[in-house]
């Protein structure tokens, strides 16, 4: 084994025992539970991708506390896909008509979904910690 697939084992290593403090002792950063949770899967199944992934089929496909969870993750994917935290400007016009159009879908779920400006300012505090 090569001194760089050591160090890169050793760095997963101390991404996966952060993460699992970060579940079984909370301090005082204002992250909620399922987002730990979420953050301990992703670390221990391989990153970001298959998280994201497992999140959009479990939102359409399973009940429960499983879903909230997934619901949250698929959320947050969403606002950052849509620019809903940022501008849409874009100096080429038809990039900034995608954006739009990406924004606009943000608002359709937001308007469906009744989310007042408080949930809207959760979901936008949320910190997936990957």
């Amino acid at each position: 084994m090569s001194s760089g697939e050591r160090n890169r084992r050793r760095w997963h290593a101390v991404l996966v025992s952060r993460a699992v403090k970060a579940v079984f002792y909370p301090i005082a950063d204002g992250r909620r539970w399922p987002s730990r949770i979420a953050a301990l899967v992703a670390r221990l199944i391989g990153g970001r991708a298959l998280l994201t992934a497992w999140a959009y089929r479990a939102v359409f496909t399973t009940d429960g506390r499983a879903r909230r969870i997934a619901a949250e993750h698929v959320l947050a994917d969403l606002r950052d896909f849509s620019f809903a935290r940022t501008s849409a400007f874009d100096p080429d016009p038809i990039i900034m008509a995608r954006r739009q159009g990406r924004r606009d879908v943000w608002l359709r779920l937001s308007n469906y979904l009744q989310l007042d400006e408080a949930q809207v300012q959760t979901l936008m505090e949320i910190d997936d910690g990957i």
